[in-house]
């Protein structure tokens, strides 16, 4: 009898650790995404990473880089480096860092342009163009919103859209940013 009750409490223990709670996705703390959508559509690879601080907050980084040479982006856009917080909100489940959020970002952002310059010659009346490729860089702040779904494994899914504005603006620069997509993820 004593044999049987011993060998019942050795079975629930082990039963108890097999589901210990770093096997539970309310202790997993750390998010990788990709967004899908970027690409998809625009030849470039963006990886988000966010670390949950509580169930309503949390803060990551995201890089972004160009794949192709052909950039979509007007200004040719090469690379972004942004950095987040997010504070969310209707989250009904008993683990945090899903449902609607609100993101505000800093950007650090860089890539290149063709600045096209014309000459006139005067006195032998010949134009002549030419075309140097010029480097940009620049640091912006911004807004974003998003819905986030974290299935009970750590699947991660996520819309969010926003934009914001650079510090330093010009001709050849861009003015602003945009920000979002169609994220796909694993929590651990």
């Amino acid at each position: 009898m004593t044999a049987l009750v011993a060998i019942t409490l050795i079975g629930n223990a082990f039963a108890q650790e097999d589901d210990a709670p770093e096997n539970n996705v309310l202790d997993r703390k750390h998010e990788l995404r990709i967004d899908a959508f970027e690409a998809i559509v625009i030849p470039t690879l963006e990886v988000n990473y966010e670390y949950v601080i509580s169930k309503y907050s949390g803060a990551g980084a995201a890089l972004s880089i160009s794949l192709g040479d052909d950039n979509a982006y007007e200004y040719g856009q090469k690379f972004a480096f942004t950095p987040f917080y997010r504070q969310y909100f209707l989250n009904k489940k008993e683990y945090g860092a899903r449902g609607m959020f609100v993101e505000g970002m800093m950007q650090l952002a860089g890539g290149e342009y063709d600045e096209y310059y014309y000459d006139y010659d005067d006195s032998t009346g010949i134009d002549s163009s030419f075309i140097e490729t010029e480097n940009w860089f620049n640091v912006g702040a911004g807004l974003a919103v998003g819905q986030k779904w974290v299935s009970n494994n750590g699947f991660v899914f996520e819309l969010s859209i926003g934009g914001g504005r650079y510090f330093a603006g010009g001709e050849n620069r861009p003015g602003g940013f945009v920000r979002g997509g169609v994220l796909v993820g694993y929590r651990f």
